[in-house]
């Protein structure tokens, strides 16, 4: 609610007049000029706080060599999930797939094919438990290490502030030992298959290079990231008022 600037009454939605009904001051013209430069002043701080922000921002992008080589780098685990993972063959009655690579888009297009339901509750089968657990596990772990990049790059976007952060570093780092973990349960399974009754129903499994590509590529984003939180934090000076009105100056003479 509205305040005559003057008297400091109370202004209803009701009170349509420029004058204040107590005092009768006009409250669009009382000391319009101290205003305005409380305005102005209110103004240039304002103004002040969005470029240190974006002086911040910017200098946590790319501040660095380090730090504008750290944005590909980052990226770069995001197509190893385009890599062969791994290989899998199913053979029953009417239906054999032959060798499957398995990446990210041939593994969503064939969850999407079984019964997510089904799957998820394999693990508590009493026949084929611990062998459907390994699974359930590898491909949890590979859609865990994706969804990392996603909180990475909030992470990156909502922390710039804190230059020696090591949030970055940790996510990647985890993420880099879910896919070695991913490709340890996935062989398990493999190992288990062959071994048990459904040996002739799947076959030919295993991780392959893209698992080990996309940990190590993990591994080195961290590392990197890891780097630059220890890097010694050097914000370029902010250029003095009065330099820049006397470079002003010189220009308007010139």
């Amino acid at each position: 609610m509205a305040r005559c600037p003057k008297c400091n009454r109370k202004l209803h939605i009701w009170n349509v007049k420029a004058e204040c009904p107590d005092c009768g001051v006009n409250i669009a013209n009382y000391d319009w000029e101290n205003r305005l430069e409380q305005d102005a002043i209110e103004a240039e701080i304002a103004f002040a706080k969005l470029r240190e922000t974006l002086r911040r921002f910017k200098y946590s992008f790319v501040g660095t060599k380090l730090r504008i080589a750290r944005i590909p780098i980052s990226v770069l685990p995001l197509f190893t999930f385009l890599l062969p993972l791994g290989t899998i063959a199913v053979s029953i009655p009417f239906y054999e797939s032959g060798n499957i690579t398995l990446n990210a888009i041939s593994i969503v297009m064939n969850i999407l094919n079984f019964d997510i339901g089904g799957i998820l509750k394999a693990p508590s089968s009493a026949i084929i438990g611990d062998t459907a657990l390994n699974f359930v596990l590898a491909l949890l772990l590979v859609v865990l290490s994706v969804l990392s990049l996603l909180v990475s790059l909030v992470f990156l976007l909502l922390n710039f502030k804190k230059f020696n952060s090591k949030g970055l570093f940790i996510t990647n780092l985890v993420a880099s030992a879910m896919m070695f973990a991913s490709s340890y349960f996935f062989t398990q399974f493999s190992a288990m298959m062959e071994a048990g009754s459904l040996a002739d129903v799947i076959s030919n499994c295993g991780p392959s290079w893209g698992v080990y590509v996309s940990g190590a590529a993990f591994l080195f984003s961290a590392i990197t990231n890891l780097i630059v939180s220890l890097q010694k934090v050097e914000l370029p000076p902010v250029e003095d008022k009065e330099k820049e009105e006397k470079t002003e100056e010189e220009a308007a003479n010139v």
